[in-house]
Order: structure tokens, then sequence, then C-alpha cells
């Protein structure tokens, strides 16, 4: 039987007294190269409740999180695990309990980061948005999700890291953003600056690590930081009237039910549109758009830059063929095929997970059929159709009467199949 403890620490902040006598007690502690530099030679402060002798040669330097794991399933006995702030806010906490039983995993947290960061800054944090960008490579979002969040949330705080220091991040937010830029909070070198994106776009230094940025925007990026939905046909750049009307997107949006995270496919993408306003309700999602014809791909890029919706990948390209190298979806959204349908339908469904949806938009009669009856083959567990026939309010122009009337839309009908 082992037991892992897990012990917080931030500069300038006691261990508690059950936390050092953990620490104290343990056969070996493990620590990253910046934790293990925190804490050397500061022992009597962190034990200063418990017992104060050196520890240094019980501590065993481990780089990477997965290094730290694999060492501790073969070992036996109480090992204590270093970690900065509170193990559990986007640390090393989650990962073992993920890894090992709960009951063999003890979380002794410290005051967070945030918490510190907020504090020093005398901002209130109970409306802030978190993002990561450090850590393992499978995060939640990315530096080019950063615009679309901005838009979303008027308060963020990034835990830099991965690649993305401040300077880098500041290319990716809305100009009339400020930013706080805390260094090193707790040590005696500690700095708060206070800047701008373009400012540190214009002439960018160093900042020491670790740091984290407190970002607060007044109007955000894209349309606005409301308009989640709602986006409007002549808010998109597009051509010869072929986007997805209004009305139908809302629809087909609806039918797609957006997972928080997972991979949503939009074949046919034209414009973009449905992928864009996917993109805004559900930020998490990874979204590919594909598309065969160049100007409409371009469209497409323009359109999900217009609206901070970074985080779209736009693919150039005929499917089924160009979606072998695209990761299995959640989602599929079919707005045009290309006379490839059942191809499309079949390589969809071999890949698709469990519980995932196929989407179809259809026009004809013949389109609504075929759909129907390829779902049906694929052995998808239901499927079921609607049609979403729209009237728009028209002027009629005759002898300057200046009266109305609805004027009639193509219908639209809408096929859903659910593995």
């Amino acid at each position: 039987m082992k037991t892992i403890f897990v012990i917080g620490l931030q500069p300038g902040f006691a261990l508690s007294r059950e936390a050092g006598n953990r620490l104290a007690g343990s056969d070996v502690i493990l620590a990253s190269p910046r934790l293990y530099e925190t804490f050397v030679g500061r022992e009597a402060f962190y034990l200063s409740a418990a017992d104060a002798s050196p520890l240094s040669h019980r501590i065993k330097v481990i780089p990477k999180v997965e290094d730290t794991v694999s060492f501790l399933r073969g070992f036996k006995g109480e090992a204590s695990v270093l970690a900065s702030g509170d193990p559990l806010f986007f640390g090393i906490g989650g990962v073992l309990l993920s890894e090992f039983p709960p009951e063999e995993v003890k979380i002794y947290p410290a005051v967070s980061s945030i918490q510190l960061a907020f504090a020093r800054a005398g901002i209130s944090w109970e409306d802030a948005f978190f993002v990561s960008l450090h850590g393992p490579k499978k995060r939640r979002w990315g530096a080019e999700d950063l615009p679309l969040l901005a838009s979303l949330h008027p308060k963020m705080a990034i835990l830099t890291g991965g690649g993305n220091g401040p300077c880098d991040i500041a290319r990716h937010l809305p100009e009339d953003s400020s930013v706080l830029v805390l260094e090193r909070l707790g040590l005696p070198d500690e700095k708060i600056t206070a800047t701008t994106p373009a400012q540190m776009k214009e002439g960018c230094f160093f900042f020491g690590e670790p740091n984290i940025l407190i970002v607060e925007t007044k109007s955000g990026g894209g349309k606005g930081r409301a308009a989640r939905l709602g986006l409007e046909e002549g808010d998109f750049d597009h051509s010869n009237g072929l986007i997805t009307k209004d009305e139908a997107r809302a629809v087909i949006l609806h039918k797609l039910k957006l997972p928080v995270e997972g991979v949503l496919w939009d074949i046919g993408s034209g414009s973009g549109s449905v992928a864009v306003e996917a993109k805004r309700l559900s930020p998490g999602l990874d979204i590919y758009a594909v598309e065969k014809d160049p100007e409409r791909a371009a469209q497409a890029s323009k359109n999900a830059g217009k609206f901070a919706a970074g985080g779209i990948n736009v693919v150039l390209g005929e499917a089924p063929s160009a979606l072998s190298v695209l990761p299995a979806p959640d989602r599929v959204f079919i707005g045009g095929s290309g006379g490839r349908l059942a191809d499309i339908i079949k390589f969809a469904s071999g890949v698709m997970k469990k519980g995932g949806m196929v989407v179809v938009s259809a026009i004809t009669l013949e389109s609504i059929g075929e759909a129907l009856s390829l779902l049906g083959k694929e052995g998808f567990a239901r499927i079921e159709a609607s049609s979403v026939a729209v009237s728009r309010m028209a002027c009629i122009d005759r002898d300057g009467a200046g009266k109305h009337y609805m004027k009639a839309l193509n219908p639209v009908s809408i096929i859903r199949g659910i593995k």
C-alpha cells in the first residue's frame, strides 16, 4: 500500500502543521526542478510547525509529470509530491487522482497562484474566467482561442507556459484589453507590470517566470461579447447567396446538440457560418470546416478571423478523402456533399464516436430520401427529419403604397442520425 501526499507550496506562505508533518515523515519527496529550487534551503520555513531537519537527501528531482507517475507506480511507502499552490487547480493533483485510487492520494493545498495574483492586483476574481496554457499538451485551450474567449469573458486570468509567454499571448488579445503581468509572486523579486497588447507588441521585454496574466477587455473581439448566437447572413463574407440562412442555421445548431468539448466536422462548409456560430456557442470544440472550393474556403477563414473564432481549422479539400487525416468526430454536419453523400456518411459512420450524430441539410426530395436511406443502412440507432419553412417580411413597392407581405424562402429539411 502506498500513500501519496501532494503538498502545495506558495513562496512566502508556511505549510500547515499537518502538511509539514506529512512532508517530514515521507520516505521520498518528488519535485520538479523549479519547486526543488523553491524548497531547498527553506525547509525550516516550510516545516516550522514540524521537524525541521534537512530533507534534501530524500528529494528526487523529476522534470516531467509522466515520469513522476511512472516512479510512483512502482513505489511502496509514503511519498510526498511537491506542487505549486493548489495542486487541483491546473496542477499535478488532478493527474495523480486520475492515475491512482483516491484513497492513496491526499491533497494539501496552499494559496493558489491565481488567488495571490488577484489579491496583489486588488481585483475580485469571482467573475473571472481561467485559462491555462501550461502543463500537458492535451489541454482545453490554446493561444488561438484567446480572441474568442476574450470576446465572451470580460475578465480572464491566464496561466502562461507551453511556449506561450506574455508577449506571445499579447498577439492574440483584443487591442482594447488591459493587461497585468504578475511575475514570481511571493518571491523577493516579485513584480507587477500594467500594460496593453499594443505596448507589448511594440517592444516586449523579459518577464520573470513563473508569471500570470490578468486580462480585462472592454468590448471584446468579433461582434461583441454577448453574441454567441444570432449572427446574420450579412455579417459574413460570402458570394452568390451561398450561405446557410439564419433561421435554418439556428435549427441546425440545435439539432447538433453541441458538446462542451469534442470534434465537429462541418462538411461543405462554404462561408463557414455554421462553424463560426458553433465555435462561439461551444468554444471548447475542435472544429474542422471542410470545403473543396478555394474561394469559399478563403471566405471561411476570413469569417473565422472576423468573429474571433481562430480555433476553427479550415480544410481545403473534397470529402470524404479530406476527412481521413482528421480526428474522429463527435458531431458531423453535412451542408454540401458534391454528390458524394453516400461515401461521406459511410466514412463518418465508420470513425464516429459512440453517441455521435450526423446532421444533413437538404432541399430536394431526392436528397432527403437519400439521406434517410443512407443513415439507416449505416446502422444509426435513431433517425429523424424535420422541415424548416421560413417566410420573411418583404415590401410590395407598388404605387408607393409601402405595403408588406411574407415572402417564402425555399424549405430546408434537416435529417439527423444518432449512433
